[in-house]
């Protein structure tokens, strides 16, 4: 429902685009330049708080727009981040304590989109900020890992399933996704699939760009991706059978899945019926490598 909301947004907002008025000739423009900023997740690991600060890591990339005329910027970017969610952050909730469960991943982000230019924007007058919506289309990747911390006590160290061999781990982050946490492709929950590490997302955001002068620009912005998928944080469904896990996948993957071991077989261990999201902010610096003139008939 969000998803169809954004694109009807971003639709109005091309339609408007479209219909301004603008001179029979126009310049466009090819700008290159760099990002740096930061990168943020909301899904079950920040209780779905909007915008966790805990959360907030370095990011940066590389991006490219094409100003087609004054009102419509179109762009690609990649960007590496990072995004991270822990249950300790809200241990002061009984549901967060009992769960005890985090995350950190790698991201890398690649968009495509467009910016709608709320003002007429015209480089010759070296001057004035132009706010802008954006949006588009993202493929990225992400890969969730937790550190595993061997305890000798731990419920799941029954003293025959090996667990006592993991004492050399202690501290070690491990990848999530391969150890079926949630019993996706056991035998015994062979209908749950594993989620994919590479995924699209639709991105919404807000931003202002200033000039500096005819070649240089500076840009602010804040963009949400919305994505598909539940499993940023490895958590997005229930718990499952330890014994199954363990059985299939070592009694590492059983403690990661519920260290407590402590909740009831089948009770939720995310909210399926939201997805999670992640953000990317911050400034842009771009130079216009080249410009030209088109032609193009546009209504007054």
């Amino acid at each position: 429902m969000v998803i169809r909301k954004v694109l009807l947004i971003g639709a109005f907002f091309v339609a408007v685009g479209n219909i301004q008025a603008q001179r029979w000739m126009r310049e466009s423009s090819l700008d290159l330049g760099l990002f740096a900023g930061g990168s943020n997740y909301t899904g079950e690991l920040t209780n779905f708080k909007f915008f966790e600060t805990r959360g907030t890591h370095f990011a940066g990339g590389l991006l490219a727009r094409y100003n087609m005329g004054e009102r419509l910027t179109f762009k690609l970017a990649a960007t590496r981040g990072n995004i991270s969610g822990y249950d300790e952050w809200y241990s002061d909730k009984t549901e967060n304590r009992l769960r005890n469960l985090h995350f950190k991943s790698m991201l890398w982000d690649f968009s495509g989109g467009v910016d709608i230019n709320l003002r007429l924007m015209d480089r010759r007058q070296q001057r004035g900020f132009v706010p802008y919506v954006t949006t588009g289309v993202s493929v990225f990747k992400f890969n969730p890992q937790a550190q595993f911390f061997y305890d000798v006590n731990s419920p799941h160290n029954t003293g025959t399933n090996g667990y006592q061999t993991l004492a050399g781990r202690n501290e070690e982050w491990v990848n999530l996704q391969t150890l079926s946490t949630e019993g996706q492709q056991t035998a015994e929950y062979n209908n749950l699939k594993r989620y994919s590490l590479t995924q699209m997302a639709i991105p919404f955001g807000f931003g202002l760009k200033c000039y500096m002068n005819k070649r240089w620009m500076v840009a602010l912005e804040y963009a949400v991706r919305f994505t598909f998928t539940d499993h940023l944080d490895d958590v997005g469904g229930k718990y499952a059978e330890p014994f199954f896990i363990e059985s299939q996948y070592g009694p590492i993957a059983s403690a990661m899945a519920d260290p407590s071991r402590s909740h009831e077989i089948g009770s939720l261990r995310g909210n399926p019926k939201n997805k999670d999201r992640y953000s990317i902010f911050g400034l842009s610096l771009t130079y216009r490598v080249i410009a030209s003139k088109v032609k193009c008939f546009q209504f007054r």
